[in-house]
């Protein structure tokens, strides 16, 4: 946030203040691709939230800078591949996000990826639950309807 100078500032904190490390392109590139505890880039959730803003603001600034994106980026060639997606996420029933962290990217870019697809129905967070509600099923409504039933 860009805070207005006081007239007894001296030159050296008025441009501190002015200084913003989202519009740094390098500190910008630095952070998203090798920041944090690992070494292996910062989200731009993470870096938003240090400087006490959104993603989507960081989002701004690297399009500003010209800043490609992890999820523009293919880093694993099964992110490309529709049959190992479709297995892992309809015959092993993985999440997004467990496919995510197999590949090394963003639950995101897999949810991208996964409705690209044609005939793939993507889940909710939960898994087995289906993307879009079609009416549900009255029959299984009313067997539900308050009792559970001991096996």
């Amino acid at each position: 946030m860009y805070v207005m100078p006081e007239d007894n500032d001296t030159e050296e904190e008025q441009a501190e203040e002015e200084y913003n490390p989202l519009d740094d392109p390098e500190y910008l590139r630095e952070e998203y691709f090798e920041g944090g505890p690992d070494g292996e880039g910062r989200t731009q959730a993470d870096i938003g939230e240090e400087h006490g803003v959104t993603s989507s603001t960081v989002s701004h600034y690297m399009k500003k800078h010209g800043i490609e994106t992890r999820a523009n980026v293919v880093t694993d060639e099964r992110l490309d591949d529709e049959d190992w997606l479709r297995e892992q996420y309809e015959d092993e029933e993985l999440t997004m996000q467990e496919i995510a962290d197999i590949v090394g990217c963003s639950d995101g870019t897999v949810m991208r990826r996964l409705h690209q697809i044609e005939g793939l129905e993507v889940r909710r967070s939960t898994v087995g639950e289906p993307a879009e509600d079609d009416g549900g099923d009255e029959e299984a409504e009313e067997e539900s309807d308050g009792e559970d039933d001991e096996e």
